[in-house]
């Protein structure tokens, strides 16, 4: 008896040194800091951005091999490059909310005019990340984008507002030349350098549109957005995270006044007579893995930059044949 408790107590001690072992053997070793910056990893910071000022020689990887370079680039900007196994992802580039528009290159303010925008709140209220105008350049995407994010303190017309403002966010994503990607009322997508590495995303819009042009791309609400000119349409492909990232949709705009097959008309006429107030106002193409859709957009209340309205929007999806 004495034997069998001694046998036990032995074969205890044995699987808890090999449940040591095994757990020991998962940890995953602190990245060593590089101090100071490595030849190959300089080499192609000077190249990127001749004439910057790094604010520190210090290179420490975290346990996924990012590592950040802090610096003033030659415009007496702040930005910061992404670099993940030594290997340059993506870079940062920081605006002041106070003249942004004097500092930005004429093509991309006047496209950010152009969108009507009026009374923007660029004050920080206490919410994350803040209000911010960014330039982000990323690897494998030729152009540089910009990225708005700012408040509009409207009129309460409504009566929801204790002081008689509402504020809503706004969200703009303008290309390098000129193209708005993104015009968002209320929105969320989240800053570029809070999804460092779309690298999958981008193979997988690659894949399904190989001779498209890759215009920008921004994550909304966990999904990344890629922007694409494909025979000469922009158009927006959507990435889920859900699927490995890979393409679930891409949409455009056609002509709201685009004739409708009858199925369609129908889907339109059933949807406004059900529902008081909407109005017809856009048309989408919208191609899935299940097939090609008309998406119809209908909207309830009005959208200003003066005055707040309990404004709605709703798209349906219907065969497009």
């Amino acid at each position: 008896m004495f034997n069998t408790i001694l046998r036990y107590h032995q074969i205890a001690i044995l699987l808890a040194t090999i449940g040591l072992v095994t757990l020991t053997g998962c940890e995953k070793e602190p990245q060593v800091p590089y101090d100071p910056i490595p030849d190959y990893v300089r080499a192609d910071f000077e190249a990127r951005y001749p004439g910057a000022t790094l604010q520190s020689n210090h290179y420490g990887e975290d346990y996924d091999g990012w590592a950040e370079l802090e610096f003033i680039d030659s415009d007496g900007l702040e930005a910061k490059a992404h670099y993940k196994d030594k290997v340059w992802m993506m870079t940062n580039k920081m605006y002041s909310t106070d003249d942004f528009l004097f500092q930005l290159p004429r093509k991309v303010a006047r496209a950010y005019l152009s969108t009507g925008v009026e009374n923007e709140d660029y004050s920080e209220t206490g919410s994350w990340p803040g209000r911010y105008v960014i330039e982000t350049s990323r690897r494998g995407i030729d152009h540089k984008q910009f990225e708005f994010r700012f408040d509009v303190p409207l009129k309460d017309t409504q009566g929801v507002s204790s002081d008689g403002i509402v504020h809503r966010t706004e969200y703009i994503v303008i290309s390098e030349n000129g193209t708005l990607l993104y015009d968002s009322h209320g929105g969320s997508i989240n800053p570029s350098f809070t999804w460092r590495d779309i690298s999958q995303s981008l193979d997988a819009v690659k894949a399904r549109y190989p001779y498209a042009e890759i215009l920008g791309a921004v994550n909304e609400s966990g999904d990344n957005l890629v922007f694409i000119l494909d025979s000469g349409i922009i158009k927006t492909a959507r990435s889920r995270q859900g699927r490995g990232w890979a393409w679930t949709e891409t949409r455009h705009k056609l002509d709201p006044d685009t004739p409708l097959s009858e199925s369609a008309t129908k889907v339109k006429e059933d949807f406004l007579s059900e529902n008081d107030g909407f109005r017809f106002t856009s048309l989408y193409s919208i191609e899935t893995p299940e097939g090609e859709f008309l998406g119809l957009g209908f909207e309830k209340g009005q959208w200003d930059y003066e005055s707040f309205t309990l404004w709605e929007s709703t798209i349906l999806f219907t065969p497009i044949r």
